[in-house]
């Protein structure tokens, strides 16, 4: 005795049946069937490629690659200055600049405790 759930089960198999060989139509099985099978999948996959598959095939290599760069960026900045008077010669104002020449000209005593800090 069939169930109305079984009888449903089997009607939509076989209208998923009927729409299968609708769509594919009769063959006759070959030794090639299955080389053709996959011909037809890889035909279909080509037309589906795009610059978004490579995006997203290529993103976690792009992603890795810009955590390393900002990471090597991050530590160029933290790591001390190779020459310490480059840097304070950097560091120093227009008017600084301009009293550690003017304290040359007039007296190298007072040039060198300007620059000394004393």
């Amino acid at each position: 005795m069939m169930t109305a759930k079984q009888t449903n089960r089997e009607g939509f198999l076989d209208r998923l049946f009927a729409t299968y060989r609708e769509l594919l139509g009769e063959f006759e099985p070959t030794p090639a069937f299955a080389a053709k099978v996959w011909a037809r999948i890889e035909s279909r996959k080509r037309e589906n490629e795009s610059w978004l598959t490579y995006l997203i095939a290529w993103s976690p290599r792009l992603a890795f690659a810009a955590f390393a760069a900002a990471l090597l960026l991050t530590a160029s900045q933290w790591l001390p200055s190779q020459d310490a008077g480059e840097a304070a010669l950097l560091d120093a104002t227009y008017v600084d600049v301009l009293r550690a020449n003017s304290l040359d000209e007039e007296d190298g005593a007072l040039w060198m405790v300007a620059s000394n800090g004393r």
